[in-house]
């Protein structure tokens, strides 16, 4: 079995034992409590990781295990097994093969990792889309927390405001596909789950969460990920509108703007929030942007959850606290944490809640719950605590 062979059967092996632990612990959000509880991803390969092999050229995304289903659109398909078609050896064997670098993390469209495992797809903002049927249909009236994540690549020029996920009961069908013209791609309607419009995805070193919570209508079982509308400069924001591209940079992109997608989900949502008191409960779901304070809006729907439930029980109070990882120093971290906990504060205060019932504070990054030395455990260290307290 040569190397190749070897690393796509214990990258399988790695998405089948993830799996496995997965069904086996369920998923409690934040924690000390379950006050959300939630299911298992509807969405299969939720993260690209399960290939039929190596990805050499452009639209590769249908040899991805359960994308892609449009009819005649395309997607690109990034994985790290790649990496062996771009070193001098595998091109001195083949000196005549022609492949184009679809590598993880650095391929023709610049340089990203993958946000969890080895690999990602890749869409043109306004004709290109990913599509993939759930694992089973969505439950009439049932709430379904939507999250995944984009990555502006280092090969555009321009970045949208304008990307999200439709539901639908049946295959999404391309009502215009003429990609000379960059008509775009189009639907009846507008996604049900969209990046907020008042911000521009354009950032290309972090991964930029788009999330929601979707109602469904009963039945949906397909969706489909993508921007959904034909190019207009009403659309995009222009980052670098004067740069010339790398020789290794497809053109079209430095117009249209070209996304990385990684971690899909699509998972059921029960809203039973009964906090008990003295317990230190995370505020998952609420979002800032890099070494700022400034809510963002998709953070909303999480702090509306308490929100109400301050509401409905006037006896309580809540104090709030902000922490950090320990990326940089304690002089920046500590009063950033302040900052986010005020933040959240505001928003509670904003919206009804008297300023009496409210306390914040912010711990800097004294208190992790994770391991600072990986990127996940810093994830979870970057976090907003709430601990509900009677008056």
């Amino acid at each position: 079995m040569n190397n190749l062979s070897l690393y796509l059967l214990y990258t399988g092996m790695k998405q089948a034992l993830h799996k496995m632990v997965f069904l086996l612990i369920p998923f409690v959000a934040g924690y000390g409590q379950n006050y959300v509880v939630t299911g298992e991803n509807l969405v299969p390969n939720p993260s690209f990781e399960q290939t039929r092999a190596c990805p050499k050229d452009a639209d590769y995304i249908g040899g991805v295990v359960a994308w892609n289903l449009f009819p005649n659109f395309s997607a690109d398909y990034f994985h790290r097994c790649a990496n062996i078609y771009q070193t001098p050896e595998y091109q001195a064997r083949f000196p005549l093969e022609f492949i184009q670098n679809f590598s993880v993390p650095n391929n023709m469209f610049g340089h990203q990792d993958a946000r969890t495992g080895d690999a990602y797809a890749g869409v043109s903002f306004c004709y290109e889309a990913l599509a993939v049927k759930l694992i089973r249909p969505l439950d009439k009236d049932s709430i379904y927390q939507v999250e995944f994540y984009v990555n502006l690549s280092d090969s555009s020029n321009v970045g949208t405001r304008y990307f999200g996920m439709y539901f639908s009961n049946s295959s999404v069908r391309v009502e215009n596909d003429n990609r000379m013209q960059i008509a775009g791609f189009l639907l009846n309607e507008p996604p049900q789950v969209h990046n907020p419009r008042e911000r521009y995805l354009i950032d290309t070193v972090n991964w930029m969460p788009v999330t929601g919570f979707y109602t469904a209508k009963g039945g949906e079982q397909y969706i489909a990920i993508g921007g959904f509308y034909s190019f207009h400069d009403s659309l995009v924001h222009y980052i670098r509108p004067n740069r010339a591209l790398k020789k290794n940079y497809r053109s079209i992109e430095k117009v249209l703007g070209y996304y990385f997608v990684d971690d899909v989900s699509v998972v059921p949502y029960s809203v039973r929030w009964a906090p008990e008191p003295e317990k230190l409960y995370i505020l998952d779901h609420v979002y800032f942007d890099f070494d700022l304070s400034a809510l963002l809006p998709e953070s909303y729907f999480e702090l509306d959850k308490l929100v109400n439930y301050l509401q409905t029980h006037p006896n309580y109070r809540v104090t709030i606290t902000g922490h950090t990882d320990n990326s940089g120093n304690e002089t920046r971290n500590q009063p950033l944490s302040v900052e986010r906990a005020k933040a959240v504060t505001d928003y509670l205060t904003d919206n009804g809640i008297e300023k009496e019932r409210v306390q914040y504070k912010g711990a800097g990054s004294t208190q992790p719950i994770a391991d600072n030395e990986t990127k996940e455990g810093r994830d979870q260290n970057r976090r907003v605590e709430f601990r509900i307290s009677n008056l």
